[in-house]
């Protein structure tokens, strides 16, 4: 909407919840593909393919913890930030 009309129709509080889903979830992403590159490597699943994962309860802790440390990240930049008018 706001590429069509050239500005924020949705106010204020939909400029700072926009921008903290696109900054959390970008940075959620990548920190969940290195916390599987780190599994992996870690594993060497390609010299030893038997070799035991990471289990199911670890993987959910650590993605928990990679959101909970976003949220708490990019919370702050969204209270914080300013929207300006022309």
């Amino acid at each position: 909407v706001r590429l069509v009309n050239s500005t924020r129709i949705f106010g204020k509080a939909m400029c700072h919840i926009s921008c903290f889903g696109q900054y959390c979830s970008l940075h959620v992403s990548t920190l969940t593909l290195t916390s599987i590159t780190l599994d992996r490597h870690s594993v060497a699943v390609i010299l030893n393919p038997l070799k035991q994962r990471m289990s199911l309860m670890k993987g959910a802790l650590s993605i928990s913890i990679i959101w909970l440390m976003e949220t708490c990240f990019f919370l702050l930049h969204a209270i914080y930030q300013k929207l300006f008018q022309y």
